[in-house]
């Protein structure tokens, strides 16, 4: 079990505040189930360790038998990893999506400290090391990656309001601007941002 937490760990091997972290509860988590949906076995998770699940129209797949013995926080990490899904929890909710709405996004920001604005991040719990936020070294742009909880609670945060739509909406003004593609790879989906030029 220990290689399947790696990805949780990560909040834990950062800095105190970084990012919130669930409490988990101490012991094994004990759940048998024959044949349930995944959606329906991360619920009740949730109602078993105590905290709000909210999960993912798009994620699919049924749970067996044969669930190995672990800790909450394993049997989150191995579901994930079964069943191709990413988790975030942002102090309140345990969002859990897919691992294909993964997404990066450019944006345009009007802060004046981008490491005061990291700092905030950071103290917020907002923060978490599997997701990474990037400001431009020269100019006013911000790329978050990560699920779609993960990137509201990084702009709200900032104070960023605008979204691209699912069809790219461009961010910025000019001739040439950025989009947030999707780019699949096998299994697994990776976000790039590719310029486009303005067709008005």
């Amino acid at each position: 079990m220990r290689g399947l937490v790696a990805g949780g760990c990560l909040c834990a091997l950062a800095s105190a505040g970084l990012c919130a972290e669930p409490h988990w509860p101490e012991g094994d988590y004990t759940y048998i189930t024959v044949d349930q949906s995944v959606s329906d076995a991360l619920r009740e998770f949730g109602r078993n360790v105590g905290i709000p699940v909210r999960v993912s129209d798009k994620v699919q797949g049924r749970l067996g038998a044969g669930m190995p013995i672990g800790s909450a926080q394993e049997f989150l990490e191995w579901v994930a990893s079964r069943y191709g899904l990413v988790w975030y929890y942002d102090g309140t909710l345990l969002h859990i999506a897919t691992e294909g709405e993964v997404r990066t996004e450019t944006l345009r920001h009007a802060l004046d400290d981008p490491a005061g604005a990291r700092r905030q991040l950071d103290e917020l719990g907002v923060s978490d090391p599997r997701f990474p936020v990037r400001f431009s070294g020269g100019g006013n742009v911000v790329s978050i990656s990560g699920p779609p909880a993960y990137l509201a609670s990084v702009k709200k945060s900032l104070g960023i309001l605008s979204e691209p739509s699912a069809s790219g909406r461009m961010v910025g003004g000019g001739d040439r601007d950025v989009v947030s593609v999707r780019v699949f790879r096998g299994k697994r989906a990776a976000s790039e941002n590719v310029p486009v030029r303005n067709q008005q």
